[in-house]
């Protein structure tokens, strides 16, 4: 029994090591290089229509991390006329506790909440992003599956699949799974497919360039594409600051204030 009981911890143990890291470990890996404390810049969202035509959506960003369960970002928008002024702020949670919204409308001179219970939240001021995904999912609230690791271009990837543990889940998350593709050098997502609720690609995510902030990296082009209509988003980010961000800032009287 002795011998059984050895010869099936070297194989468990053997097969470890040859499949490579673990999902936590993958997981907790990712959050340390890309969880900065602080973070603000500007960006700049073209749209881009499959016919081609760009259109170009400009903001102030801020971001901040919370201990080790929330997340707060502030979007403040310059560009175009139509849109300046507006602002959007998020507070994302990671305890089981509902994630909040709100945006201002300087037309009307009010705040007011979105809710992201459905649909995954609708689309970012019309790109391929949608409000949903600019929240840091709640693991707990995910199953994951450990896929066959890739080469692409030369750069190697850990994969993984995460699918909503319930259908209420997955209608938050909009999407019916999740593949994404972290670089086994510094456990960035280099890549990440959404795939809608009839498991057909959607939507594909690129980081186009890494700037080294030692000890983290930061994605500063972002591309997101919907396959099935063409259209695409690319989002650069400029102006990058560590600096420790006011919590006022991520407040609606500071939403309404700027």
């Amino acid at each position: 029994m002795r011998k059984l009981v050895t010869v099936v911890f070297l194989f468990v143990w053997t097969g470890s090591l040859l499949y490579g890291q673990s999902i936590e470990t993958i997981l907790q890996r990712f959050e340390e290089t890309t969880k900065i404390p602080s973070l603000q810049g500007s960006f700049v969202a073209q749209l881009i229509s499959p016919s081609g035509d760009v259109r170009e959506i400009r903001a102030r960003a801020y971001q901040k991390f919370v201990g080790t369960a929330q997340t707060n970002r502030l979007f403040l928008f310059d560009h175009p006329p139509t849109v300046r002024g507006t602002g959007l702020l998020l507070h994302a949670f990671y305890d089981g506790r509902p994630n909040n919204m709100w945006i201002y409308l300087p037309a009307i001179r009010r705040t007011r909440r979105i809710a992201l219970e459905s649909s995954g939240g609708g689309y970012f001021m019309g790109s391929d992003f949608t409000y949903r995904d600019l929240i840091d999912n709640d693991n707990s609230q995910l199953d994951f599956e450990r896929l066959p690791d890739r080469e692409i271009d030369g750069v190697e990837y850990f994969v993984l699949r995460a699918r909503g543990r319930t259908a209420q889940d997955r209608q938050e998350h909009g999407y019916s799974f999740i593949v994404t593709f972290y670089r086994k050098d510094n456990y960035v997502i280099q890549r990440r497919e959404f795939y809608d609720f009839n498991d057909e690609l959607l939507k594909v995510l690129r980081a186009e360039e890494l700037e080294d902030m030692h000890p983290y990296y930061y994605p500063t082009v972002l591309s997101m594409e919907n396959v099935q209509t063409g259209h695409r988003s690319v989002l650069r980010v400029t102006d990058i600051s560590t600096e420790d961000i006011p919590d006022r800032v991520f407040t609606t009287r500071y939403l309404q204030s700027n």
